[in-house]
């Protein structure tokens, strides 16, 4: 019933209207936040000693702001992001079981964010689990990330005909 309720409320223009512009705040937002060059969340992979060399560029004030970014904007964020992303697979594909692979990112984003402050917190104490599990999640997220821009733009064209296996021929 609560699915059910989601998937109209994401069917409206206006909701994905509503959501791509809140997308496109949080993207200003996390911008400011965290530090592009140095913060873990945007690199595809990386080793232990690169997370905390990446790390330790970092003042403790820049380190705050960047666990602050994770924890009041990239929360959230994930959320913005996965309903526009559920909305728009839905246009496009037809089908609720497209929904799994923006629920996918969630959980990898989900768990990536949590592991980045538990390495923020202790600071510069190295955690190898931690650094390791992180970038495992980093890159399946960033490897999902990849899968669901295929499938929007492949959904885009079929759903605008410009796909060529989507285009009706007048014998069949």
């Amino acid at each position: 019933m609560i699915l059910k309720a989601i998937f109209l409320w994401l069917k409206k223009r206006s909701t994905l209207v509503f959501l791509t512009l809140l997308f496109f705040l949080f993207n200003v937002l996390l911008n400011y936040f965290l530090p592009s060059e140095y913060a873990l969340d945007l690199k595809f992979a990386y080793s232990v000693d690169q997370a905390y060399q990446s790390l330790g560029n970092l003042s403790l004030s820049e380190r705050n702001a960047y666990k602050f970014g994770i924890i009041a904007l990239d929360f959230p964020y994930m959320l913005v992001y996965g309903l526009l992303a559920i909305g728009l697979l839905r246009i496009f594909w037809k089908s609720s079981k497209v929904a799994i692979l923006p629920l996918g990112i969630f959980v990898m984003d989900f768990f990536e964010n949590i592991l980045i402050i538990g390495i923020l917190n202790d600071f510069p104490e190295r955690h190898q689990v931690l650094a390791t599990l992180a970038s495992i999640f980093t890159t399946s997220k960033w490897m999902l990330v990849g899968l669901l821009a295929i499938f929007l733009l492949v959904g885009l064209m079929s759903h605008y005909r410009i796909y060529p296996n989507t285009v009706r021929s007048e014998n069949s």
